[in-house]
């Protein structure tokens, strides 16, 4: 007899702690993923009850939070749904650092017309790259919020921007530019600079922007030392050249778990200090402010 109370007892201890465990499901931009997991690593440390699955691959309707890394539209909020921003992300121009050419693209840069003749093939009066400047442009091949920010920040869409297609995530766009010498793509901070070391990454080099569009780069426009720098550079300016984007979560307006809203009150509050770790942007106090808001409801 005792010995079935205490098997009923370990069963209702085994029940019960199972009961309390909760499981929270992201997908969404993979290029946020290894902040995502920061946080998610830091948050599980104070909160052992709730476990995280962050998987590109979860069924659309089994996601609890969805990370959306672009503008969003109103086709993109279901019913039921509402969204924060919880970080933000710079894209930048890429190319190969063995180009022949590489020195005099970084001396001229590149202005919003650059821009639109080498990804997009919109001819502008004037002569506004290097002469006889070749490029191979590579892009997404798949629909991505990377791919639909750059593309939106010139007034286009991603299906505008010309080049070869390539298969895969933002490592491997970066990857195709670094095997080809007159590759150019675009890439956020995070895959461009190494997270550790601050440095570039090897084999690629950036076309600084040309933010006063007078030919050529100015000493106050050489941001690109290290990742801290043009993240500096961003926060204080947040000039509108820069191709700066919020990461956004949508989840349930009503019915969530209160576990789902810990976690987000969370990022806000304490995870924001990770951000710069990993090549992201802090949020503006206002959106901050009217994320912590929404989030509350």
């Amino acid at each position: 007899m005792k010995k079935v109370i205490f098997s009923l007892s370990l069963l209702a201890v085994a029940y019960f702690a199972n009961a309390q465990q909760t499981t929270i499901r992201i997908a969404g931009t993979r290029l946020t993923y290894p902040l995502m997991q920061k946080w998610i690593d830091e948050y599980s440390k104070q909160h052992p009850g709730t476990t995280f699955i962050l998987n590109s691959k979860i069924p659309a309707d089994s996601v609890d939070i969805s990370i959306v890394s672009h503008k969003l539209a109103p086709s993109d909020i279901k019913p039921g749904k509402t969204y924060i921003a919880l970080s933000r992300y710079v894209q930048l121009p890429v190319v190969n650092s063995s180009r022949p050419d590489v020195a005099a693209l970084q001396e001229k840069g590149f202005t919003d017309a650059s821009f639109k003749e080498v990804y997009f093939d919109e001819k502008a009066a004037g002569n506004t790259l290097v002469s006889d400047a070749v490029f191979t442009v590579y892009k997404r091949k798949q629909s991505a919020c990377a791919s639909q920010s750059f593309a939106n920040h010139f007034g286009s869409e991603q299906k505008d921007i010309k080049g070869i297609g390539v298969v895969g995530d933002d490592k491997d766009l970066l990857s195709a530019v670094k095997q080809d010498k007159n590759g150019i793509s675009y890439n956020n901070l995070g895959f461009i600079y190494n997270i550790q070391t601050r440095k570039l990454v090897d084999s690629i080099a950036i076309v600084p922007i040309d933010f006063n569009e007078n030919g050529k780069i100015d000493e106050q426009e050489k941001i690109y030392n290290n990742l801290d720098e043009v993240i500096n550079y961003a926060e204080k300016t947040n000039s509108p050249k820069l191709l700066i984007e919020n990461v956004y979560v949508l989840f349930k307006e009503k019915g969530r778990s209160k576990e789902e809203t810990a976690f987000l009150k969370w990022v806000l509050e304490k995870g924001q200090k990770y951000n710069h770790q990993y090549g992201f942007l802090n949020l503006p106090d206002e959106v901050k402010r009217q994320s912590a808001i929404t989030v509350s409801k």
